[in-house]
């Protein structure tokens, strides 16, 4: 049986946020702007579901404030599908709210009632 596993953690954000991942083996990708983050967001996607490609993966988060200043749109097109699974994380200065706000409202349309 192998142990390895063909799929890697990403994460997007402002290079002083992620640089210090790389330690945990975490794939950083700099982004300083939101059109930056999309841009990365697309490549990232791109990889994972290319058969060819020998770089996928499962999990990718980006900081917060960048996903806030996109075009929501254009990122629920990114982000559709199973993987990679997109996780918001709050950057230097703490949450925003955005991502609360937006479980709140997956889980509202999910059950059809305010939960959270």
């Amino acid at each position: 049986m192998s142990t390895t596993n063909e799929y890697k953690i990403a994460i997007v954000g402002p290079l002083d946020t992620v640089s210090g991942f790389k330690a945990l083996g975490v794939d950083s990708f700099q982004a300083q702007t939101a059109t930056e983050a999309l841009e990365q967001l697309k490549a990232i996607k791109q990889k994972t579901l290319d058969p060819d490609s020998t770089t996928k993966y499962a999990v990718v988060c980006i900081i917060e404030n960048l996903v806030t200043l996109v075009d929501q749109a254009e990122y629920a097109k990114v982000v559709s599908g199973p993987l990679p699974a997109v996780v918001l994380l709050p950057g230097p200065d703490g949450s925003s709210g955005f991502a609360i706000e937006r479980l709140r409202r997956l889980a509202e349309k999910a059950v059809g009632s305010s939960i959270i």
